[in-house]
């Protein structure tokens, strides 16, 4: 996007005149039109403006008349391989990214988004686990490579990398690991490339990255092969190193609803009344960005969790940030989580 998303709206009451000025400004020959709420309602185009002015509007008249309401638009959900289907679908260029309240966060554009930089930063995918949750599925394949649609999950992780220019993976391996091997080998028939790191006993999450530790030197990013999301890899990358994060966090937000009212007390006095309190949290999202200085604190052969690598860096002061995902994310560790994830690819991956 060229400019703040400011710079595309216009109020739904404001002026012929007004709406012209802001898109001459945006070089897009539109602008998006929002209530006093932030809420997008419509879109507007100089096509539209000249055939309002044919009809005899001046520009001192308002465009609540001219305005299409019936507008295309993707929510925050959708990942980004989903818009672009979307766009090139509907032969447009540009499209309105809305939240759950119909606010608008951001304005995709085709251009950006047809293709990404390649990158050669690591993504270094833990797929050993035993899956033992979402046995009897798993008691054949490996858990990564259970299938959502009619492909594995671990199939559709480096899809989504790939879109964002990733090419160079590495992928761990414990459990039924030749079935993910025989099924990728080196990768080249996906468009990528692929290493294996085969542990001969359990390691934890991390503990599998110090037998490769000489392969990193520039951040790498970490994610469990479990995980179906939307997020914009290139962007989660950008913001560790825009912020100059030893080691960045995925989060998702996961909110508590108490059907209760909640007593605020001290020392048996009540000092207030929560009615009925929702509190947040951020939640791990099984998602990481990793400078390579912080993983002296993996040893060789000793059991570690992603989890003991974020202690280590806080506790040792390494600048340690967090990237809210807003876009779709499912963590598939029930037979519950798997099927709610076969419903969803259809809706936020696929036409």
């Amino acid at each position: 996007m060229k400019f703040p998303i400011e710079n595309y709206c216009i109020g739904a009451s404001s002026t012929i005149k007004e709406t012209m000025k802001v898109i001459d400004k945006n070089l897009t020959g539109g602008a998006l039109v929002v209530n006093e709420n932030n809420e997008l309602v419509g879109t507007i185009t100089d096509g539209d403006i000249r055939r309002a002015m044919i009809k005899g509007l001046s520009i001192n008249d308002s465009i609540e008349s001219t305005y299409f309401k019936n507008f295309k638009f993707v929510t925050e959900e959708h990942s980004k391989k989903k818009a672009k289907e979307y766009m090139l679908s509907n032969n447009i260029r540009q499209v309105p990214v809305i939240d759950k309240d119909k606010k608008l966060i951001d304005l995709y554009f085709l251009d950006d988004i047809l293709s990404y930089d390649k990158k050669d930063n690591y993504v270094f995918i833990l797929a050993g686990g035993l899956g033992t949750r979402l046995r009897p599925l798993t008691e054949t394949v490996p858990k990564p490579m259970l299938l959502i649609g009619d492909k594995p999950i671990l199939e559709l992780i480096i899809e989504q990398f790939k879109e964002y220019g990733f090419n160079n993976f590495m992928i761990s391996l414990n459990y039924k690991g030749e079935i993910i091997e025989d099924y990728f080998e080196d990768g080249k028939k996906f468009g990528v490339n692929i290493e294996y790191i085969r542990e001969t006993k359990k390691l934890g999450t991390a503990g599998s990255i110090a037998l490769v530790k000489e392969k990193f030197i520039k951040p790498f990013i970490v994610i469990n092969g479990d995980i179906l999301t939307g997020i914009d890899f290139e962007k989660f990358l950008n913001h560790h190193i825009k912020n100059e994060f030893n080691i960045t966090v995925g989060v998702r937000n996961y909110e508590v609803n108490i059907p209760y009212g909640v007593l605020v007390t001290d020392n048996m006095l009540i000092e207030s009344l929560e009615e009925k309190p929702t509190y947040k949290f951020n939640i791990n999202g099984g998602v990481y960005v990793v400078n390579p200085e912080i993983i002296k604190y993996i040893h060789k052969n000793e059991v570690y969790n992603m989890t003991d690598l974020i202690e280590d860096a806080i506790n040792n002061k390494y600048k340690s940030g967090i990237y809210e995902i807003t876009e779709y994310w499912k963590d598939i560790g029930q037979i519950e989580d798997y099927r709610k994830a076969n419903t969803d690819i259809h809706k936020f991956f696929k036409l």
